[in-house]
């Protein structure tokens, strides 16, 4: 979690001149960007000493003039460019060679930082490796579906709490890799019960997923071929329609019988290579396995045929009177069958 020892050295009040922050993930740049507000200056002189700047309303020249000056009453001023990758200045060569010079020798009393969202950066620039040498280059990746479940692990670790594995799991499979909602539920997790290890129960009770009647374990219902059990998990989703949509519902089973089929094609089946083939936890790989003995890749075409079919009729496609829990209904009874 490179991202965490960032925040770590900045509550020490461990700063680096310039921080590029960059990458696919936004989680990570505004965890990282809310330490260094909170971090470089103190409340009481923000007025004078912290600079926010947007980086389609600005100019490089404009960040570096407000790099070069000098704190007032202070130890140190913040210069953050948000939305950094809006600057003309990364096409430009001649800005890049201003800004390449400002790096090789930074105002010791600024701490710059450039929050470059949703994208990576070029790193070939003289600007970007003068950058790197000289301050903190950080990469924000996503966080691939197999790795979730250790994220999540070590972030509840890293906030000063311990979750059952079992909870760390309902939490992965339903909130998926948004960062932002699972941080916001690891934090609300954390206020109610303080210190305290964080089992299902209290994800069931505190976040509203239930244990017994969720997409997941209909999932695994349909995997096993558990037809009363998956029949019971319908009822539920039908009598509860706005907690289980089928918009929602129809997406993760077409990932997960997609899971499936990625399985029948592998010709190296151990646990490591199909948990990357798959894009899955490497002990979901087993039960991937056991469903892939249930499911040939004949019957699987036909139920991504199904699923699809459901999701039009939804959205009102060829479908005028049929609600989404028949449609549901229908389209588990076909896959059982």
């Amino acid at each position: 979690m490179a991202h965490r020892q960032i925040i770590r050295e900045v509550k020490a009040g461990k700063f680096a001149s310039i921080y590029l922050l960059h990458g696919e993930e936004p989680f990570f740049i505004e965890e990282i960007t809310k330490a260094l507000k909170d971090g470089v200056v103190d409340e009481a002189s923000k007025d004078f000493n912290e600079t926010i700047l947007y980086g389609r309303d600005v100019e490089l020249s404009d960040v570096l003039a407000a790099a070069r000056r000098f704190p007032m009453m202070a130890e140190r001023q913040l210069v953050m460019v948000k939305e950094a990758q809006d600057l003309k200045c990364w096409k430009r060569k001649d800005e890049l060679e201003k800004l390449a010079k400002y790096a090789e020798n930074p105002v010791g009393t600024t701490v710059l930082v450039f929050a470059y969202m949703n994208k990576k950066i070029d790193g070939r620039s003289k600007a970007v490796k003068t950058l790197s040498k000289n301050g903190v280059l950080f990469l924000s990746e996503k966080v691939r579906d197999y790795k979730l479940p250790q994220w999540i692990q070590g972030y509840a670790q890293d906030e000063g709490f311990q979750m059952e594995a079992k909870a760390v799991q309902m939490l992965a499979d339903y909130l998926g890799n948004d960062l932002r909602k699972v941080g916001n539920e690891l934090t609300k997790l954390k206020l109610v019960l303080g210190g305290n290890k964080v089992s299902a129960d209290d994800v069931e009770k505190h976040i509203g997923i239930s244990k017994e009647y969720n997409v997941f374990e209909l999932q695994k219902a349909l995997g096993t071929k558990n037809v009363s059990k998956a029949s019971r998990i319908v009822n539920h989703f039908e009598a509860n329609p706005k907690n289980n949509p089928i918009a929602m519902v129809v997406p993760i089973l077409l990932s997960y019988f997609s899971r499936i089929f990625v399985y029948h094609g592998l010709r190296d089946k151990s646990q490591g290579v199909a948990a990357k083939a798959m894009a899955c936890s490497p002990y979901a790989v087993r039960d991937y396995a056991s469903a892939a003995r249930m499911y040939s890749p004949a019957k699987l075409a036909r139920i991504f045929g199904y699923l699809r079919a459901a999701d039009r009729k939804s959205k009102g496609q060829g479908n005028a009177t049929t609600t989404d829990g028949m449609l549901l209904r229908e389209t588990v009874f076909k896959i059982l069958n």
